[in-house]
């Protein structure tokens, strides 16, 4: 049986005031809850951050993010780039960003940031998809120098499976592909 369980959290979250337009996967986040997330307006979108069960959102160490942005017109690639460029402002000597895959309407990228005054040493892989409504992202972080391999294949895997979906999670049509 497949497990649509960013699709739920992200339509509960976004319930108010954006359509029923979400990340799903088909990965069990056994282990995971909800640390915290924000319905950001009508027309800017949502955010929900999840943490081990073990962990608070003040002081985490892995990090799971779903972000839509309603109504963002820019291509994921685009978007990409934007967030590159501030982070690079934000710790301009100390940030790695690398690109692992792109297609027309999806890119995978990793990015690494360390001796960043005022920031912990963080890893992200991070995927950004095109929906109808705006872009989506789904992230996952991991404070310290390196990710741990195991965390990092896990991670790669719900990225790469990851897709638009509308609709509810019982009935989702999926707008990209799996």
């Amino acid at each position: 049986m497949r497990t649509l369980i960013l699709f739920g959290v992200l339509s509960i979250a976004g319930c108010a005031s954006t359509p029923l337009e979400a990340i799903a996967t088909e990965q069990k986040l056994a282990g995971w809850k909800v640390g915290s997330q924000q319905d950001l307006g009508r027309g800017r979108g949502t955010i929900v951050e999840l943490i081990p069960v073990s962990e608070s959102i003040d002081k985490w160490q892995q990090l799971g993010t779903i972000q839509f942005l309603e109504g963002e017109n820019r291509t994921p690639q685009v978007l990409m780039e934007a967030l590159e460029a501030s982070m690079k402002t934000r710790c301009p000597t100390s940030t790695d960003w690398q690109v692992i895959s792109e297609e027309p309407h999806s890119v995978i990228y990793e990015w690494r940031i360390h001796s960043c005054t005022g920031q912990d040493n963080q890893t992200e892989i991070s995927r950004i998809l095109q929906g109808n409504d705006g872009l989506h992202r789904i992230a996952y972080t991991e404070k310290g120098d390196t990710m741990t391999p195991k965390n990092r294949e896990y991670w790669m895997e719900v990225l790469r499976k990851a897709y638009v979906a509308k609709g509810d999670a019982n009935h989702p049509i999926a707008l990209t592909s799996k």
